[in-house]
């Protein structure tokens, strides 16, 4: 798949205006080249050509002619087991893990994974082979100090859907498949403890939607 390169054409404190050739999303990721340096960003406009991006570090030595390499995916966070007992900035980069790559200055263009790959949860499953669920559906929990996960059936994946294979009660990294599931026309998706979700795409895979019953008084 061919890189999307644009160029950027203005610069206004952290607003870059770049020129694109190749398809370019609303609210997808972006990085502004500069150096070994990769800054993200955000598209949140577009018009005919050009894309609006806001930068989320200082942009000061970037400048007019330089590229922006447009990732396809939109921003996005990180949803599984070490969420809760973690300090995150509003990238969802963990702020412990950044002081001890970066010290008390944080450098540009640092990103970390929001979850530790390496630990193991305990994994009790929920589900058996040969029940049939849908988006949502709990296939496991998992504690975390006084709080329960519940490993859902990934949001994104629509249709109906049948448990070929679940782990057995265990300890297992988020990444490692803990069930197979087979959709209507025999196709087979392993699911593990995490998944990315888009920051402003909502979740419509609920039973109900709660009312607000009492407002909120300060």
């Amino acid at each position: 798949m061919a890189r999307n390169v644009g160029k950027i054409v203005g610069i206004n404190g952290n607003l870059l205006t770049v020129e694109f050739e190749l398809p370019v999303r609303q609210n997808e990721v972006a990085y502004a080249i500069l150096d070994d340096l990769r800054l993200k960003s955000e598209v949140i406009r577009i018009r005919g050509r050009y894309a609006e991006l806001q930068v989320f570090e200082d942009t000061t030595g970037l400048r007019v002619g330089d590229a922006v390499e447009f990732t396809g995916e939109l921003l996005s966070v990180e949803l599984g087991p070490g969420l809760l007992a973690q300090i995150y900035d509003g990238l969802q980069n963990p702020l412990p893990a950044l002081a001890e790559e970066c010290g008390f200055f944080l450098k540009r263009g640092t990103y970390l994974p929001a979850l530790d790959r390496s630990r193991k949860w305990k994994f009790t499953p929920l589900a058996s082979r040969g029940d049939m669920v849908r988006a949502g559906y709990a296939l496991g929990r998992v504690p975390e100090g006084i709080f329960e996960h519940r490993i859902m059936v990934p949001f994104a994946m629509a249709g109906t859907y049948r448990v070929v294979q679940i782990r057995p009660e265990g300890e297992y990294a988020i990444e490692e498949e803990i069930a197979v599931l087979e959709d209507e026309k025999g196709k087979r998706r392993p699911v593990g403890m995490v998944q990315r979700w888009p920051v402003k795409r909502p979740v419509r895979c609920y039973a109900e939607r709660l009312r607000p019953t009492d407002p909120l008084v300060t």
